[in-house]
């Protein structure tokens, strides 16, 4: 049987995938197993024996089923910040209570937490463009949810902004931009970045590398394999940037 011909037999059970009970080649399996893994299934033994979703699964089943591919974590650009991390982005930050504070990439939060932790109870702006994310960060009572793109913000001004923004067709290098527009005088920007604007000869490359001249912002590379356990080991960097005007 074909990859599409399985994932057409599988079944679904409440937040689960069933696969049907056919023998095939181990390729095909991988193959069947890729594709769940990346509409958001994780495989579970034992009793469950299927592969377990945070919503209901069946929509993005049908999708793949008819041969349209998904893949969440590329569409959404969505790697999330492993928390060692997420606590040095915050810790170079130096938050205290009067800030007012935006995360305008939360993901599931792991910023969030990483803020909670120096300021508990401590409420924060947010934006996500996921929907399943958008969840997660609804059931966070510090996250004030603002809405799904943060490029089309309601230009609130804060005094730290603290993000994990999308790396994929320079959108990172747009999203710091955008949330200088949005820095207090004395606030300060704590983000990650790509590294590909940094060795690119591309015009809009140049010119943030200009740009991040004249805001003065400290450039810091990522340790390698910082975000592996998020699934990917793109290289990275952090960006400091405090607005002296």
């Amino acid at each position: 049987m074909t990859v599409e011909q399985i994932l057409k037999q599988c079944t679904v059970q409440g937040n689960i995938v069933k696969l049907p009970g056919i023998q095939s080649e181990r390729k095909t399996y991988l193959d069947v197993a890729k594709q769940i893994n990346q509409i958001g299934g994780k495989w579970k033994g034992g009793k469950v024996s299927g592969f377990v979703f945070e919503q209901d699964p069946t929509e993005l089943l049908k999708q793949i089923a008819s041969s349209e591919k998904r893949n969440l974590q590329k569409e959404y650009q969505f790697f999330e910040t492993p928390q060692a991390l997420a606590d040095k982005l915050v810790s170079l930050a130096h938050i205290n209570e009067c800030h007012s504070i935006l995360e305008p990439s939360a993901g599931r939060g792991a910023l969030l937490t990483a803020i909670n932790k120096v300021l508990p109870g401590k409420v924060i702006d947010c934006y996500e463009l996921m929907d399943l994310n958008q969840s997660f960060l609804k059931k966070i009572l510090t996250a004030s949810f603002k809405g799904a793109d943060f490029m089309e913000n309601d230009g609130t001004s804060y005094d730290r902004i603290i993000a994990n923004p999308p790396f994929s067709n320079n959108q990172d290098i747009v999203h710091i931009q955008e949330m200088y527009t949005l820095l207090n005088p004395g606030g300060c920007i704590v983000t990650i970045s790509s590294t590909h604007w940094q060795h690119s000869n591309n015009s809009t490359e140049k010119r943030f590398r200009n740009w991040l001249k004249f805001v003065d912002a400290l450039i810091v590379p990522i340790e390698a394999g910082s975000f592996k356990t998020s699934g990917t080991n793109v290289a990275a960097s952090i960006i400091t940037i405090v607005r002296h005007d």
